[in-house]
């Protein structure tokens, strides 16, 4: 198999890894986990460690997050009824609790609910299934066939017990399994891998673009970046907006559309000074980008920045330009003496 891409010795430590907590592999009162909410629990985990970094904390001190329907079906790749029902399995094992954050009248629609991640109860039998589970690896692995082990630099050797693991709760278990002689065995993990603290680069940049998003309109109205665009206009793109990146680009948009609108008019419009010529900016624009939005909602949009760019052309070519033009054309000529013929 020429074609096959084998894992090498100076590439297998260098990858990143969501985390897999061992204890869904043995313990019984996990065994009827599906994979799927296996999955799901690392992934409301890595949310839950970017939460922290964020300091969202409720006033009892409990990290909360959001993670919608919408992107864990975009995640696992699955439909909305398969979503649903993993987290209400996750609320089941007692993982998960979900709080309902109410309506938001000022956005028009539904918070996002705040979730609650619980840790995973480890029992001391759970640990030292788990040492077995390693032991048996590590001696499967020395054993194999015309294994060459080589040196790396990367590479020391470090033992962490599942009881110390992030995200684990020892109890104390009446069936621990006792065993004379029991043998830990070390671990061998890359320095550079701490997959408690590490997220994939895709996640990352999830993350990274979810702060960016969560702090838009702050950001927009920083006097270095000059939009004209208010801020109630600004939370609405953000709250219609998948990315940090769509929502600056649909600023860019508005703006490209008043500058042609300008352009095709010969009028100037000073977004600010609009109010003078009896038209509520701010609500107008609003209802005009709404109006694009619940279009995208309502029937198949094949690019929605093309459509927003025409919606506010026409908006302001119709109403800020042709007021301006009437204000101009009705304004009385100067009167100037004339001097007296005799």
């Amino acid at each position: 198999m020429t074609d096959f891409n084998y894992f090498k010795a100076d590439r297998v430590y260098n990858e990143l890894y969501y985390q897999f907590p061992k204890v869904f592999l043995v313990s019984e009162e996990y065994r009827k986990m599906s994979d799927s909410t296996k999955i799901a629990y690392m992934l409301l985990k890595a949310r839950l460690q970017a939460a922290i970094a964020k300091r969202q904390i409720d006033e009892n001190g409990n990290i909360y997050f959001t993670y919608t329907i919408k992107e864990l079906c975009k995640v696992l790749n699955c439909q909305k009824q398969k979503a649903i029902k993993i987290k209400k399995d996750l609320e089941s094992f007692g993982l998960l609790l979900q709080k309902d954050m109410g309506f938001n009248k000022n956005l028009g629609k539904y918070n996002a609910n705040r979730l609650y991640l619980a840790e995973l109860n480890v029992t001391e039998n759970d640990i030292y299934l788990l040492e077995i589970f390693d032991s048996k690896n590590l001696e499967n692995s020395d054993t194999s066939e015309s294994m060459k082990i080589t040196h790396s630099l990367n590479i020391k050797n470090t033992w962490k017990s599942p009881a110390n693991q992030e995200g684990m709760k020892i109890t104390q278990s009446e069936n621990t399994i006792k065993s004379e002689g029991m043998k830990i065995i070390h671990e061998f993990n890359n320095k550079n891998l701490d997959t408690n603290r590490h997220l994939i680069d895709t996640e990352k940049d999830s993350i990274q673009e979810q702060i960016l998003l969560d702090n838009f309109e702050h950001i927009m109205k920083d006097d270095s970046i000059a939009t004209f665009i208010p801020e109630r206009v600004l939370m609405l793109i953000k709250t219609f907006s998948n990315s940090y990146s769509e929502a600056q680009q649909t600023v860019k948009t508005i703006h490209n559309a008043k500058n042609k609108a300008q352009e095709q008019t010969g009028i100037h419009v000073v977004f600010e000074e609009l109010e003078i010529y009896g038209i509520n900016a701010e609500v107008k624009l609003y209802d005009t980008l709404l109006k694009a939005y619940q279009k995208q909602k309502t029937e198949k949009v094949e690019n929605i920045q093309n459509l927003i760019f025409v919606y506010v052309k026409n908006w302001f070519i119709e109403s800020p330009c042709a007021a301006i033009n009437q204000a101009l054309t009705n304004e009385e000529l100067p009167h100037i003496n004339l001097p007296k013929i005799n």
